[in-house]
């Protein structure tokens, strides 16, 4: 393993453990149904794997082409970073590792995961605002959320708004913000993908509340686990969305007739499940990496 990558994967395992303790997530939820939430794991770790093809997928429409097990490991690896503070840590740490192992210039990698994460936060929202037309919310909350997410897609895909965009922001904020150009014909061709990937990751999620209680399992229920996850992402002050996608599921459940404390109990349950799972990808990534060095010290 590079320097580069094996002091962000020793720091990242350093705040996830800080944040764990810090947070006290450390619950015993009574199960109802065990099958189902075997199956809750299987989709919860396929999730991962498919972020993994996302990533690679758009790698290679960006002309950067890489194995699938090299995005596994790369994902795999960089999955805790999250876990440190500022936000930008899980993008450069799988375009570090992609940059370290293929010809590519950390600059275009970089790019590239950026232009990924902004795909997965707008098609995570995009699962939320369907969402808030179906729920008992008051209209207004409706009508700002989903007038915000129509203003975001037309600042990521209008190239003449973006650019107006940008000039107020970088005079607000004294600051060269860049986005990447999403252009239509690249949002008709990667949108499917990253789609799909929501899918497994909702289903898996569908059968967690299935396996705490069968009351549970009901459609109106899963949009929230999408929009936490977004919105965690967004929150730039909160290492890894702690707090933030715990309360904005509670918000959701409870908005859709759960109580409070029983919407809590689902919220704390679904981030220690997640991150069991970011546990077995990270060290999924560790046990391929090793393969590959293995592999590549043989051949020398």
């Amino acid at each position: 393993m590079k320097k580069w990558t094996k002091y962000f994967v020793y720091i990242s395992v350093l705040f996830l453990i800080f944040a764990l303790w810090k947070a006290d997530y450390l619950i015993v939820p009574e199960i109802y149904n065990y099958f189902l939430l075997a199956g809750s794991v299987v989709f919860l770790i396929a999730g991962y794997l498919t972020k993994s093809w996302v990533w690679t997928q758009t790698l290679k429409f960006k002309n950067l082409p890489v194995t699938f097990r090299s995005g596994v490991t790369s994902v795999g690896l960089a999955e805790l970073g999250k876990y440190i503070p500022g936000k930008l840590w899980i993008i450069l740490g799988r375009a570090g590792y992609i940059s370290e192992n293929y010809s590519w210039k950390l600059k275009d990698t970089s790019y590239v995961s950026f232009y990924t994460q902004i795909l997965t936060i707008w098609t995570g929202l995009l699962f939320g605002a369907a969402g808030f037309l179906f729920i008992p919310i008051p209209t207004k909350w409706a009508i700002v959320f989903i007038a915000g997410f129509v203003l975001l897609t037309l600042i990521l895909f209008v190239p003449s708004l973006q650019v107006y965009f940008l000039k107020i922001s970088n005079k607000l904020f004294k600051k060269n913000i860049e986005l990447p150009v999403i252009r239509v014909n690249e949002l008709i061709r990667l949108v499917p993908y990253f789609l799909f990937d929501w899918l497994i990751r909702i289903t898996g999620f569908a059968l967690l509340l299935g396996a705490l209680s069968p009351d549970f399992l009901k459609l109106l229920f899963l949009p929230g686990y999408p929009l936490s996850i977004t919105l965690g992402i967004l929150a730039v002050f909160a290492p890894g969305g702690l707090g933030v996608r715990e309360g904005v599921l509670v918000f959701w459940l409870h908005q859709v007739g759960l109580p409070v404390e029983t919407a809590t109990t689902i919220s704390l349950v679904t981030r220690l499940w997640m991150l069991f799972g970011e546990i077995i990808i990270f060290v999924l990534a560790l046990l391929l990496k090793r393969i590959s060095t293995k592999t590549d010290n043989a051949k020398n």
